[in-house]
């Protein structure tokens, strides 16, 4: 079994056309925004959580799509979106409700660890870490990944900012440890980790709302 990334894109804009994609497919929006209050999530997307001080700020949405042409709605005062569209082998795709973001203003970008206690445990089936940033300067290298995740897509506004999303692009067995990227001029950041599971059963299209799955399931792991 394993998660596949079917696509992904881009858009300087507070809507975006989703990739190619089809019933039972997670779609994964990242909005960033140049303030320090994150974009407005729109009604049909579960959003895992929010990062945003000093002036920048990351959130983020998912969904299990129903059809071939979802859409992606208005994320209210986004000044970025990134899409990316991912499939399950054989079984279910979910997010867990770890994750972790960091705030800071300096040359180092982190990628902190999970540390809210749902983390891999063996047994998981799939396991990706998706890595999302944003920085108030255009011309650091901001698209250079932490070690373990590759770049999927990068944007910036010239002498504004610059936003990236990442992933580990591979089953991961093992806890996301924090990772960090260095650039080469001090400016205020906002990043956030998730973690991504594929589990065991038949794929389905879902809804707008989370994945409701048997405590008992991996030792009770959601």
């Amino acid at each position: 079994m394993a998660i596949s990334r079917i696509g992904s894109a881009s858009a300087q804009a507070t809507t975006i056309a989703i990739p190619s994609h089809q019933a039972g497919d997670l779609i994964f929006i990242f909005a960033g925004r140049n303030n320090t209050t994150p974009a407005t999530v729109p009604s049909g997307w579960v959003q895992p959580s929010s990062s945003g001080a000093s002036g920048v700020s990351v959130t983020s949405g998912w969904k299990i799509a129903k059809s071939s042409g979802e859409t992606s709605g208005t994320w209210t005062n986004a000044s970025v979106l990134f899409c990316e569209v991912l499939r399950a082998d054989t079984g279910i795709l979910a997010f867990s409700t770890a994750s972790n973001g960091a705030n800071a203003t300096g040359t180092s970008v982190s990628f902190p660890a999970l540390t809210n206690g749902l983390v891999y445990r063996a047994g998981t089936l799939d396991n990706w870490y998706i890595g999302i940033a944003m920085q108030l300067n255009s011309a650091n290298s901001l698209e250079t990944p932490p070690s373990g995740m590759a770049n999927v897509a990068v944007e910036s506004s010239s002498g504004a900012w610059k936003a990236v999303l990442h992933d580990t692009n591979a089953s991961q067995l093992s806890n996301w440890a924090t990772a960090a990227t260095t650039v080469a001029t001090a400016a205020a950041s906002s990043t956030r980790v998730y973690q991504l599971f594929e589990f065991d059963g038949p794929s389905f299209g879902g809804g707008g709302g989370g994945l409701i799955l048997p405590r008992a399931m991996n030792g009770g792991l959601l």
